[in-house]
């Protein structure tokens, strides 16, 4: 019996014509094409052919076809791992004569294979023909010469015989085996499940294969395909068990779980889904990252492609379909897209894909393809916003009227290299951007502007907070030109420069403050002379209060002289100060004070003033001079009134913040305001004096009596809304 066997499987090819060839009176050809296969039918034909579905050139179906369009009538046998009810339809339609699926380890069928294509040869033959031909082929010498460990079992699974590869795999002595159950070589759990395996084999008709964990002498296992046949062995009905070795194989599928799960890991995470277009079909399917049916919007990209092309935005889908193309065409290793999809709200989301084909026919034209995508609307519409505002930023920073350069840190910060400057900073720099961009700042400046310079942009580089140089002088041309400088820090790792030539700004500065000395100067000589004019008015009314001989007019004339003395003295703190604008409280009350005791040497007894007053107290000219007049009067009564001929008085005068503006305390230790007088309804003018220049300056007055007199006098800050006090 001639037999043609083809298949692109060189391995499995080379172990079948191994097994087939040691059968007497059985040759054998190979080929793994359907063109090498028609170019062997040259003269005598192969008894047999026995063919894969799927061959790289064509399929099995077809080949024999082509075998029948020559005049050759050979029986087709398909042998193939292509097994869907389809295919198996398809074939027996096409009139292939015997088809036979592959199991996971196919030398375990080629007795199985050879009943069957010699029953096709051979169809005179009965059954008992074909148990002598069988029990023949795998006489026990054949067995030992097997590369996988055989044994004979009896219908209850007792080994009756094992061939020398079983010996050696096992590593039990040949006399150990018999009368040994098989179970003995499994792990003890297995006892059932093989009991049960030998049951249904003895009566089925074709072999059964179940893995097991396998035990050696030594007591290490390892994973083994057991397969099972019947057959009859001296007369006696039994079974023979096969056994491959596919640690290997389950150490891979452990592997491949784990990077399964790693993979459903990482899809998960990432959101992810997964798509497969059949592109025989046109139809494409979409499952979540666990299998599960895919949310929106993939629930959409499924069925035809023709229907999903709908869904997509027009402007995007030729570039969808240019990259899909030369991804057929030039067969690169995947093709990656982003395209817009209409989502069941009627809005657009982008989807991120990626795939590849995965199978394509003979003719190298794809067949199918798989990938994944993932929903990144959120992230489009991030860069569409980063774009935007970057667009923005560039605008601003081309068109606005200030200086500005982006600069990029180099060596680890110690140079900075202008990547872009606008008009602006061109007009100030006086040269073009072609000519400043790629420069570093130690090349265009020097000196001490470099040292400052590089001296802020380290920092912020550094730090990431944002630095200025409030003025810096600029020596390049003849007449030194004066700049500031904003340095922030970019979210790109670069740094922006805000810069302005201020050198205008600093020479109208310049004036200003020359401007400013001589108001002034001339503001000091107005006060100076207001209070040499105040001075002679007050020599004046002393002169004239001399020459009085009425007592009670001398003494108004002096009244009026020191009302006139203390506001002189304002107009002398004024110009003394700093600011012009405002006298030192503290300084001024112990002056006033210290004249109006002088004063009154002549008609007081001995007085001792005390001034408690905050020294950080700053008035006004508006302020100050009803206060002082206040003071002056109400010294001047305590002076006049409070003490007997003979005492030591004492005097304390007291001013302070208090609730958002100013309190003063103005005491003595006389003989006491008389208790039926209301100082506000008094006829002397000094008392009038007082309760109006309190109501001038918005406050309140009270006279507290006991061992003495006290006046305590509140007014706002000036600025400050009066309701505290009214």
């Amino acid at each position: 019996m001639h037999i043609l066997m083809v298949d692109p499987d060189e391995p499995l090819v080379r172990l079948a014509a191994r097994f087939f060839s040691q059968v007497e009176g059985v040759s054998v050809e190979t080929a793994a094409t359907a063109e090498g296969a028609l170019a062997l039918f040259t003269g005598a034909s192969p008894d047999v052919v026995i063919t894969e579905l799927r061959l790289p050139d064509d399929d099995g179906i077809a080949l024999k076809e082509a075998i029948r369009s020559r005049g050759y009538s050979v029986p087709v046998v398909l042998y193939t791992q292509h097994s869907t009810p389809d295919e198996i339809i398809r074939a027996l339609n096409a009139g292939i004569d015997r088809f036979l699926s592959k199991s996971r380890d196919p030398v375990v069928q080629f007795p199985v294979l050879l009943r069957m294509i010699t029953g096709l040869v051979s169809g005179r033959q009965d059954e008992e023909t074909l148990r002598t031909s069988q029990e023949e082929l795998l006489s026990r010498d054949l067995m030992n010469g097997f590369p996988v460990p055989v044994l004979e079992l009896d219908e209850e699974g007792i080994i009756r015989f094992v061939n020398n590869r079983a010996v050696e795999v096992f590593g039990y002595g040949q006399p150990e085996y018999r009368g040994m159950p098989v179970w003995r070589l499994l792990s003890r759990d297995e006892k059932g499940r093989v009991a049960e395996h030998v049951w249904w084999t003895l009566r089925g008709s074709l072999p059964v294969d179940e893995e097991y964990q396998a035990v050696r002498h030594d007591g290490s296992t390892f994973w083994g395909l057991f397969s099972l046949f019947p057959v009859e062995s001296g007369g006696l009905p039994g079974l023979r068990l096969l056994v491959t070795d596919i640690s290997r194989r389950k150490e891979m599928e452990r592997k491949y779980c784990e990077n399964e799960e790693r993979l459903n890991l990482a899809i998960e995470s990432a959101s992810l889904s997964i798509w497969d277009w059949n592109l025989e079909t046109g139809i494409m399917k979409s499952t979540g990252h666990s299998g599960e049916a895919a949310s929106a919007p993939f629930e959409q990209l499924q069925g035809h492609v023709n229907t999903i092309e709908s869904l997509i935005n027009p402007e995007d889908l030729p570039g969808l379909m240019k990259r899909v193309q030369r991804h057929f065409v030039e067969k690169t290793p995947s093709f990656e897209t982003r395209f817009r999809v209409r989502g069941d709200d009627g809005d657009w989301r982008w989807i991120q894909m990626r795939g590849r084909v995965i199978a394509r026919d003979h003719r190298g034209l794809p067949r199918k393809m798989t990938g994944i995508y993932q929903d990144v609307t959120e992230e489009a519409n991030r860069e569409r916003l980063i774009r935007e505002r970057e667009a923005q930023f560039r605008t601003l920073f081309y068109n606005m009227n200030c200086g500005g350069a982006i600069f990029r840190a180099v060596d680890g910060g110690r140079d900075f290299v202008v990547m872009d400057i606008n008009y602006a900073g061109e007009v100030i720099e006086g040269e073009k951007k072609h000519s400043l961009a790629g420069k570093g700042i130690s090349e265009l400046y020097r000196g001490e502007e470099y040292l400052i310079l590089s001296d802020a942009m380290r920092q912020v580089w550094q730090t990431g907070k944002p630095r200025s140089v409030d003025r810096l002088a600029f020596t390049h041309g003849k007449e030194p030109r004066w700049r500031e400088y904003y340095f922030y820090s970019l979210p790109t790792g670069e740094m922006i420069a805000i810069y302005n030539d201020i050198t205008e700004r600093i020479e109208r500065q310049k004036e200003i403050l020359s401007s400013l000395k001589v108001k002034e100067t001339l503001i000091k000589e107005i006060h100076h002379r207001v209070k040499n004019n105040l001075q002679v008015i007050a020599s004046i009314l002393k002169l004239q209060a001399l020459r009085t001989e009425d007592p009670e007019a001398a003494n108004v004339l002096r009244d009026c002289r020191n009302r006139v003395f203390s506001i002189a003295m304002i107009h002398e703190e004024l110009y003394r100060s700093e600011h012009l604008a405002s006298i030192h409280v503290a300084g001024y009350i112990r002056h006033l004070g210290e004249h109006l005791i002088y004063e009154f040497l002549a008609v007081s007894p001995p007085v001792t003033l005390t001034v408690d007053c905050d020294e950080s107290i700053s008035l006004d000219i508006d302020t100050g001079i009803p206060c002082g007049l206040i003071i002056d009067e109400l010294l001047t009564n305590a002076l006049k009134y409070a003490f007997r001929p003979g005492d030591h008085g004492s005097i304390r005068i007291v001013f302070v913040r208090y609730d958002g503006g100013y309190e003063l305390h103005v005491s003595d230790n006389g003989v006491g305001f008389p208790a039926d007088l209301d100082f506000r309804a008094t006829e002397t003018l000094g008392m009038q004096l007082v309760t109006n220049l309190v109501e001038q300056l918005s406050g309140t007055i009270e006279i507290v009596r006991g061992h003495g007199t006290e006046f305590v006098i509140r007014f706002p800050a000036p600025g400050r809304k009066n309701n505290y006090y009214r």
